[in-house]
């Protein structure tokens, strides 16, 4: 296991199957586009961006789609003529039985939806805020927040080789974590996301840096493509876009996925969530400050920072083996001794 001590962002650590590019703490610029593919923002204002769950509509609408064709294969088994005209089949029984079919896997939707709400109540926010330059992670006792400084925060981008029988595909995952309290050398609590290859857990990390480093201009805002808002306006263009045949195939998929609700239903999340996760003193914690007040960027942070852009400009890239990666304790430090310059 990497001990947290040898973290310092732009290093590189890797084996055969594995390899971690260290992306905080001193959070420095990695020079790539600010990309929200996982669309984990939830909340941006000119003082704290939230991070959090995934939208509940896809698993709704998912979901769905499952009940429903399973409905509609009762409706065409109880339809058959077998079961219509058999002289000892009662046609209330068929009726019957087909309407507790219906209401049945619909009490089981409406339950499954029920439960995951209270389930994701346990998936709190992180919440960064830059005036203050801290972080507000969920990893205390029972969920509480604990406030740690933005610059000592850990994050990294972890690809894993995993072998199949004729390849072998690359998946990286976007880790955020902080210091445990009581072990030097381990980590408090884990938010990862899943991000496929290590550049989308790069951009997906830039959308963070940037917004506490270069402002809020900096970071792409709330994806909205979930929002029942845009959901209409999309049905608005595809009623005068497509064709009949087209637009009534469209509205049958998205019966069967039940697509006005899931989107509502995704709404209703995204505004009450914040409500009955972010407790009070956090809430206090993110009421702007006097810009007199703001907590300033370190020395540390600002000469890291000094010497990746200066990497940069000479055509190097992050987490390059010969970056010189800035360690407090030892100034700075080479990813591959090997490439460290002569004059160094």
């Amino acid at each position: 296991m990497i001990s947290r001590q040898q973290m310092m962002a732009g290093k590189v650590f890797k084996d055969k199957l594995n390899r971690i590019l260290v992306l905080s703490p001193l959070p420095i610029k990695t020079r790539h586009t600010a990309h929200d593919s996982a669309r984990i923002i939830k909340a941006k204002t000119d003082v704290y961006l939230d991070i959090g769950h995934k939208s509940v509509r896809e698993g709704a609408e998912n979901l769905a789609l499952i009940i429903n064709i399973f409905n509609l294969i009762s409706i065409v088994i109880c339809s058959s003529p077998y079961w219509m005209f058999n002289s000892s089949t009662d046609s209330y029984f068929l009726i019957y039985f087909l309407l507790s079919i219906l209401a049945g896997t619909h009490f089981f939707y409406f339950h499954i939806i029920a439960r995951g709400y209270f389930r994701l109540k346990q998936f709190k926010f992180i919440r960064f805020n830059r005036q203050r330059r801290e972080v507000a992670l969920p990893f205390g006792e029972n969920g509480e927040f604990i406030i740690v400084p933005w610059e000592k925060l850990y994050a990294w981008a972890g690809t894993t080789i995993v072998i199949m029988e004729s390849t072998a595909i690359p998946l990286s995952t976007l880790t955020i974590t902080m210091g445990s309290p009581t072990n030097p050398m381990d980590f408090k609590g884990l938010y990862e996301v899943a991000g496929g290859e290590e550049i989308n857990c790069i951009m997906q990390w830039e959308c963070i840096r940037s917004f506490m480093d270069d402002g809020p201009d900096a970071c792409p805002d709330p994806s909205k493509d979930n929002t029942l808002a845009e959901y209409r306006a999309t049905c608005k263009r595809q009623w005068k876009e497509l064709s009949l045949w087209a637009w009534i195939k469209r509205k049958l998929i998205d019966w069967l996925h039940y697509s006005y609700f899931a989107h509502w239903l995704s709404d209703w999340h995204e505004k009450k969530l914040p409500e009955v996760t972010i407790p009070e003193n956090i809430k206090r914690w993110s009421e702007p400050l006097p810009e007199d007040q703001w907590q300033q960027p370190s020395h540390e942070f600002l000469e890291a920072n000094f010497r990746a852009l200066d990497f940069y400009m000479d055509g190097g890239r992050f987490g390059d083996k010969n970056m010189p990666v800035y360690d407090p304790r030892k100034k700075v430090i080479f990813n591959s001794p090997e490439n460290k310059p002569k004059d160094e």
